[in-house]
């Protein structure tokens, strides 16, 4: 018996209603799944470092060539990057939430232009890929590692204290020449130097001053040349400063002293050519003094016996006080004293002695 179309369509349709049922609730689910697990991306913030394959070799630059969002083309590349990730979406919120760093390695084994893109730079979780990075393209300079011997300079400051000058050859260095390892284009330019921490000699008044100092680098702006391994990283410098003194001639008074309840006829020399040598201040200081008569030469006489002699210049003094700091002794030269005569004076109704 031939049922009519419309029962055949509404059992069609709400026939067998269990297993439509299940049926559809699986595939919902499956459904659901699929869409919460794949075709989903994440972007994030990233740093990538670029390293040589050799040892031997070092990356002296790298410029960005291709980027839409982080810098410009020919600017330098500092690491930070932005890359897009694709995957499961629960894959992706535990690479997200995770601790895990964020830095990748890009190994290069020659100069050229690098596409990232197509580079396996960052680590990832099983089921994530890079779908985009930005910088896309990179160009990258790489350079030998040699070794260049250079001589160590010293660099001095200052102005010495009165009386001293620096004078060319009088600084020595231990160690004179320093091995330096880097690229090979940048040590061979001339700007490369090794010198000493500055070493400030204002104001000093000695004749040597040693120091030991950190030893610097100049002229790298890159921070790729370093000291080889093995070399002294300081350096012991000997700075000699010459004496720049002045002299001067002054006729200087000569007075005679005897001991107490002596009295002496006494003939010598009553001034005498006296060179003085120091710091031109003082030498002035000095010469002022003795036309004011605030120095002079002071010799002990006793009984010669009518003989003259000559003085020694250790019966010789001056006034303490009188000579000026900054001169001391043995920067005072004297001519020679002679005392011709010294004998006592005669008494009431005596001869004079001859």
């Amino acid at each position: 018996m031939n049922r009519p179309w419309r029962v055949r369509v509404v059992e069609f349709l709400i026939g067998n209603m269990r297993n439509k049922l299940i049926s559809l609730a699986l595939a919902v689910g499956v459904w659901i799944y699929a869409f919460s697990n794949t075709g989903h991306e994440k972007r994030i913030e990233a740093f990538m470092t670029i390293e040589t394959a050799a040892s031997d070799q070092v990356v002296i630059s790298k410029t960005i060539s291709q980027s839409r969002l982080v810098g410009q083309k020919g600017d330098p590349f500092v690491g930070r990057c932005r890359i897009t990730i694709s995957g499961p979406r629960n894959i992706l919120e535990q690479y997200g939430e995770s601790d895990r760093s964020k830095q990748g390695i890009l190994t290069v084994e020659r100069s050229g232009r690098i596409d990232l893109r197509s580079a396996v730079v960052f680590p990832l979780l099983k089921g994530l890929s890079v779908q985009a990075i930005d910088p896309s393209w990179l160009d990258v300079v790489v350079d030998s590692v040699v070794r260049v011997e250079k001589v160590v300079r010293a660099s001095v400051t200052g102005i010495p204290g009165p009386g001293f000058v620096r004078f060319p050859g009088g600084i020595t260095i231990d160690p004179q020449k320093i091995t330096l390892e880097g690229p090979g284009t940048l040590l061979d330019l001339d700007v490369v130097a090794v010198l000493t921490q500055e070493i400030d000699v204002d104001g000093a008044v000695l004749p040597l001053i040693e120091a030991t100092v950190p030893l610097v680098i100049t002229g790298d702006d890159s921070n790729m040349i370093r000291i080889a391994e093995g070399f002294p990283r300081e350096a012991t410098v000997k700075i000699q400063l010459q004496q720049n003194l002045t002299q001067e001639q002054a006729l200087v008074s000569v007075r005679y002293i005897v001991d107490e309840h002596v009295d002496l006829e006494i003939r010598g020399d009553r001034s005498i050519q006296v060179t003085v040598s120091g710091v031109e201040e003082a030498v002035r200081e000095w010469k002022k003094r003795v036309e004011e008569g605030r120095f002079y030469l002071l010799v002990r006489a006793t009984d010669t016996a009518g003989e003259s002699r000559n003085v020694p210049e250790e019966e010789v003094r001056w006034v303490d006080g009188s000579l000026p700091v900054g001169i001391s002794s043995g920067q005072v030269k004297l001519e020679r004293i002679i005392l011709y005569s010294a004998k006592p004076l005669a008494g009431p109704g005596e001869e004079p002695q001859k």
